[in-house]
């Protein structure tokens, strides 16, 4: 089939090969969801199994309070739920908020230099 010598965009003869690139991008922003993922499990898992559902319910927190079923969700209604004082709830969602800073300031830090940097 001859070709016509000008297509306007978007024509049926464009090349589908340069639209590739962008399951690249997608790839990557689906692997560093992927990893978020993992180290909030990790931090939800650490500690004994008593404590598991406090560090969902302080994750759920942190992330989607309007998830929790009450009107004012915080770090205090779910110590109660759980049956710790409000004062060890809000060290763990402190503690979370902390954790996250520094893995967030690592993953980028490293994604952009090459090397990790001090989470101090």
């Amino acid at each position: 089939m001859i070709r016509p010598r000008y297509l306007p965009p978007g024509a049926c003869f464009d090349d589908p090969s340069v639209h590739l690139d962008r399951p690249e991008v997608e790839l990557v922003s689906y692997t560093l969801a992927g990893e978020a993922l993992r180290f909030v499990f990790d931090w939800i898992m650490e500690g004994d199994v008593s404590q598991r559902s406090l560090r969902f319910h302080l994750v759920v927190l942190c992330l989607w309070p309007q998830l929790l079923p009450c009107k004012r969700p915080s770090a205090s209604w779910c110590a109660s739920i759980h049956g710790v004082s409000r004062q060890w709830a809000t060290r763990l969602k402190q503690d979370f908020g902390r954790t996250v800073a520094i893995r967030s300031k690592l993953k980028v830090s490293g994604s952009l230099t090459g090397k990790p940097c001090d989470p101090a």
